[in-house]
């Protein structure tokens, strides 16, 4: 871990090291630091992100690296400026890297991140959460980036409990104790694998272990809508969605990306397509070889180019999920559709169930 003697770091060598002892535990320190306040047990090693051959020395034989910035963690975390080197740093054989970094590198543009953002702090975080993706995409297994807000509880383990959402959605202060539990299962969930996401506080209460399933589940697709069903069950859900679906092939429903329509085992798969297209500058020199090239390019059959899954679910409790699905490496998301679909579902679920608890009344 490097950041460990922020307070959140030594709150997640701890958790690994009592509820996870399977885990070897390595604190990077910075001159000066002597480490006072690590859980027992904890090797030490120095952290010179300038220092080439001492960092790979620090890092050999490590499987994971956890890196708590300084943004999120405060003094004692690592700043901005060392990702760069501390990536060049890592060695072959590292399986996951974890960074935790802020709310808002998303939201620069909006209230009140855009304030935060004056004097280009949340440009340098978003720096270095790229350092992070750059690396992944050259040498690293997998990788998360895990956002958060300010982090407070002062290390005691606070009630309440962490919503998790894909992206940079979410906002609030949070509990250092829950952020620090979250990270650890962060370093083991094949759900958090290439992900990003936020962590903020949730009106719920504390959450078990099937709660944390149901939230590390919202990283896979991502998931991009779950709604609870009020006057349907989650068979008449399915069904719903199905009929629903393939309105979006009839002639005025269609949405800008042409889109095929299949059932899936427990809602429907709305799945994008593209068609190769010719070039044709119409100067009237139609030649038979030109005017092949672009007939059969024109012609060609549409390729799947991601999709939707809609499913309806009855727990843990009836609801209604969309999520991505069959999106290959280097697929552009169709946000504009998606946006459509999801609106249009709003719209029209909100007013089935509206007459059906007309009905029962």
């Amino acid at each position: 871990m490097a950041g460990a003697t922020t307070e959140v770091g030594g709150l997640v060598l701890r958790a690994l090291g009592g509820a996870q002892p399977g885990w070897r535990l390595r604190a990077l320190l910075p001159d000066g630091d002597g480490g006072g306040g690590l859980p027992e047990g904890v090797e030490t090693k120095p952290f010179a992100p300038f220092a080439p051959t001492a960092l790979k020395q620090s890092l050999a034989g490590a499987d994971a690296l956890l890196i708590v910035g300084a943004a999120a963690g405060g003094k004692g975390g690592v700043e901005p400026e060392a990702m760069k080197r501390l990536m060049e740093g890592v060695p072959d054989g590292l399986r996951r890297v974890v960074y935790l970094s802020v709310h808002g590198v998303e939201r620069t543009d909006k209230l009140p991140f855009s304030m935060a953002n004056v004097w280009g702090a949340l440009d340098k975080q978003r720096a270095a959460e790229q350092e992070v993706l750059l690396k992944a995409k050259k040498a690293l297994p997998s990788h998360a980036v895990v956002r958060v807000g300010k982090l407070v509880g002062g290390g005691a383990a606070a009630g309440g409990a962490l919503e998790l959402a894909p992206g940079d959605s979410l906002s609030g202060d949070a509990s250092a104790a829950l952020v620090a539990d979250a990270l650890g299962m962060a370093l083991g969930r094949p759900e958090a694998v290439n992900a990003s996401f936020s962590l903020a506080p949730s009106d719920a209460a504390a959450l078990g272990a099937s709660d944390w399933d149901d939230q590390f589940l919202k990283l896979v697709g991502p998931e991009l809508l779950r709604r609870p069903l009020s006057a349907l069950s989650a068979a008449d859900g399915r069904e719903w969605l199905r009929e629903w679906a393939r309105e979006f092939l009839r002639p005025g429903k269609k949405l800008t990306t042409p889109v095929e329509v299949a059932d899936a085992a427990d809602g429907v798969l709305l799945r994008f397509l593209s068609r190769a297209t010719g070039y044709d500058d119409d100067d009237g020199d139609d030649d038979a070889a030109g005017g092949a090239w672009a007939a059969a390019a024109g012609s060609a059959a549409p390729k799947p180019d991601g999709a939707l899954l809609l499913v309806a679910e009855a727990e843990p409790a009836p609801r209604i999920r969309v999520m991505r699905a069959e999106m290959e490496s280097g697929m552009v998301v169709k946000e504009m559709s998606e946006q459509t679909v999801l609106a249009r579902l709003e719209k029209d679920l909100a007013a089935v169930e509206k007459a059906r608890l007309g009905k029962k009344r």
